[in-house]
C-alpha cells in the first residue's frame, strides 16, 4: 500500500502495489477488499501522529466492515509508558491504536520492536518480552530483517493470536520456529484495552473522544 508507485516499484519489484494514503478512507477500502491479513507498519511525522499513527488503524478497521482478516500491527517498545519526551505524542497515539485494535474483536497481533538495526554483532536471534518495561532511551535494538520475519510469521501462526509483545535482538542464529516463540507468550485478556503484563493505562473515560467514539462504532465490548 503505497503513495508513490514509481518509487515503490523500484524498491519492491514484482510485488502488486495498491496506491493510496492511510488518511484516505476510500483508498484504504479498495486496498483491503478481500484480503486475508493486514500488516501495518505505518508511522506519522510531527503533527500527523493522531491522523496517521492512530487514524490509519481506525480507518482500516472501519473499512473492513464484516470482514475479519488477521491484523498485525507494529508499534514500538515503550508505547504504553506516558513519559514526556520527543516521542510522547506519537507514543500516545500508537498506544490508542493498540487499544482500539484489542477492543475491536478483530483477530490481531501487536509487535513492539526495539531500535531498528541497532542490534549488537552476533545478535541474529530474538527475544520476545512482555510488560513494556524498557525505557525508550535505552538503545536495545533488533534488525529490520527479524522484525519483518516476526510480522510475516505472525500472520501465519495461530499461536501469535491475541498477543502483544516487545522484541529485541539476542545472541544466536535466526529463529526457525516462530510458532514456538509465540506460544510461550501470555495472551491478552479478551476485549482488554491493554496488553498482557502491561501497566494499566488510562481509564477509557479519560481517553480522547475520538477513541471512545471509534470503540463504540465498532460495537466493541469492554470488560
Amino acid at each position: 500500500f503505497v503513495r508513490n508507485p514509481a518509487t515503490a516499484s523500484g524498491l519492491f519489484p514484482g510485488v502488486e502495489l495498491a496506491v493510496g494514503d492511510v488518511t484516505d478512507p476510500a483508498s484504504i477500502a479498495a486496498a483491503v477488499a478481500g484480503v486475508d491479513a493486514i500488516i501495518m507498519t505505518h508511522g506519522g511525522s510531527d503533527g500527523a501522529e493522531e491522523d496517521v499513527d492512530y487514524g490509519a488503524v481506525a480507518l482500516t478497521l472501519a473499512a473492513l466492515g464484516e470482514a475479519r482478516p488477521r491484523i498485525v500491527l507494529m508499534t514500538s517498545m515503550s508505547v504504553s509508558q506516558s513519559a514526556p519526551g520527543p516521542w510522547s505524542e506519537a507514543m500516545e497515539w500508537k498506544r490508542r491504536g493498540e487499544r482500539l485494535l484489542r477492543a475491536s474483536g478483530f483477530p490481531y497481533v501487536i509487535v513492539r520492536p526495539g531500535w531498528f538495526d541497532m542490534e549488537l554483532p552476533g545478535e541474529e536471534s530474538v527475544v520476545l518480552e512482555q510488560g513494556d518495561v524498557l525505557d525508550v532511551q535505552v538503545q536495545r535494538g533488533v534488525s529490520r530483517q527479524r522484525i519483518a520475519d516476526a510480522l510475516v510469521n505472525a500472520t501465519l501462526a495461530d499461536e501469535a493470536l491475541a498477543t502483544t509483545f516487545e522484541m529485541f535482538g539476542a545472541a544466536g542464529d535466526a529463529p526457525t520456529d516462530w510458532a514456538a516463540l509465540f506460544a510461550a507468550l501470555e495472551r491478552d485478556a479478551p476485549g482488554a484495552l491493554d496488553g498482557a503484563r502491561d501497566v494499566a493505562g488510562p481509564a477509557l473515560a479519560d481517553e480522547p473522544a475520538r477513541l471512545r467514539g471509534d470503540i463504540a462504532r465498532l460495537g466493541a465490548s469492554q470488560p
